[in-house]
Order: structure tokens, then sequence, then C-alpha cells
């Protein structure tokens, strides 16, 4: 079962649905904007399908959709988490998986694909097959909260190459912006509860990032904004 929460443009969505025809698929309406956040909406979808006997769901996001045989390749590997190379709309690659340090502190993009299916630390929540019995925590307001299932998976986490699929991204919290700086530091602190060191270092990334990106300055208000509503 294919399940898509919901909460940004209609014709993002329809090309999303249209990439998965043929296959059932809930949509989980989150479009009012009552601030449940995409951990609450994936894991009302997940239920959902868990309901309803589906032993395994491809979370989709609404604004991301994919390629020709992506699916079945995905359904290829064995492993709790399956996730496809993602795509910018350019084509170019945005994520082939994720490293996650503890010692550091540090998140890290992949963005070179391998040939084959890869065990990786981490996978973007835009597009990922998993279990229906699988949560996110809810804990995290947006972004974050698939790497924390990631690192929670008690089995193998695995990228399939063969499967790509295209992300817009940045349509519920521009990229660049004050609030999406504040929830990934928030989420990034949390990640590093009970390691007051590496979330020392975390602030220092996020502080980097936003001087890599020159600004904008407000950015560097989501920083405090985040230390001050730390978990």
């Amino acid at each position: 079962m294919v399940v898509i929460p919901h909460r940004q443009r209609e014709d993002l969505l329809q090309r999303a649905l249209a990439s998965v025809e043929g296959w059932p698929v809930h949509v989980e309406d989150d479009t009012a904007g009552d601030g449940r956040g995409f951990a609450v909406a994936a894991n009302a979808g997940l239920e959902k399908a868990e309901r309803l006997g589906h032993e395994r769901v491809l979370l989709l996001n609404d604004d991301a959709w994919l390629q020709d045989g992506a699916l079945e390749a995905l359904l290829e590997v064995d492993a709790e988490l399956v996730g496809p190379v993602l795509l910018d709309p350019s084509g170019r690659v945005e994520s082939a998986g994720l490293d996650f340090s503890y010692s550091t502190g540090r998140l890290k993009q992949r963005t070179a694909a391998p040939a084959d299916p890869t065990e990786v630390t981490a996978l973007s929540g835009a597009c990922l097959l998993m279990p229906s019995s699988a949560r996110f925590d809810t804990g995290f307001r947006h972004g974050m909260e698939d790497i924390d299932l990631c690192l929670r998976s008690q089995g193998r986490v695995m990228l399939q190459p063969r499967a790509r699929c295209v992300h817009v991204g940045g349509g519920t919290v521009g990229r660049r912006t004050r609030a999406a700086t504040r929830e990934a530091l928030r989420g990034h602190l949390r990640l590093l509860q009970g390691r007051p060191v590496q979330q020392g270092l975390a602030v220092g990334y996020a502080v980097g990032q936003v001087l890599r990106e020159r600004g904008p300055a407000r950015r560097l208000m989501g920083i405090a904004e985040a230390l001050s509503q730390a978990y």
C-alpha cells in the first residue's frame, strides 16, 4: 500500500498519484494546516494500512514522484527499510542515503549513487518502503523524524540505486528560511539527547551552514529559537 501525507499543492499530489497508479493508495489529508506535522500524518496512514492488513507501506511525500519501475525495484530488496535515490527536479542526485555519527553529531547526505543495493545509516522519509507497524516519533515537528526512525530500526536500512524518485522539497517549510533552520536544529538536538558535547557541535554545524549559504541573517534567529525550545 502507498501512503501519501498531503498538505501541499494539489498539482504535485496528482503527479505523485500518477506515479503509483495501479497500487492501493491512501492519502492522509493534512491540508487544513492544523499543525499535526509530518510524523503524525504519516503515522495515521501507517495505522490505516496496518488495520487493512498491508504488511509493507511505501511512504511517499506529496511533492515526490517515482520514476518508472522504481517501486518494483524497491520491493526486490530484502530489508526493513528501503529507499530510492532521490533526485531534484533538474535530475541532480539530492540523496543517496545519509550518514550519521553519534560521536561527532554530524549528519551528511550521500550524493554519489552506488551501482548496487547498499546498506546506509539512514534514508529520507520523502520516499521510504517500510513495515506498516513502524511509527515515527511525533516529538519531531518538521525534519529528522526519518533519521530517528532509521536509527531505531532493528533491521537493515538499504538504498536501492535502481529506484529513482524526484523530490521537489521545501514546499511545507522553505529550505533556507528561519523556520527550516529552527526545526532542523531542534530535530538534530533531539537526536543527540544526553550528548551535550555533540549537541554543541550540532549548533556549530547549523551556524556554519547559514554562513556558507550566506544567510539570510534571520536564519540565525531560528538557531536561537531552537536553543530556547530545545528538547
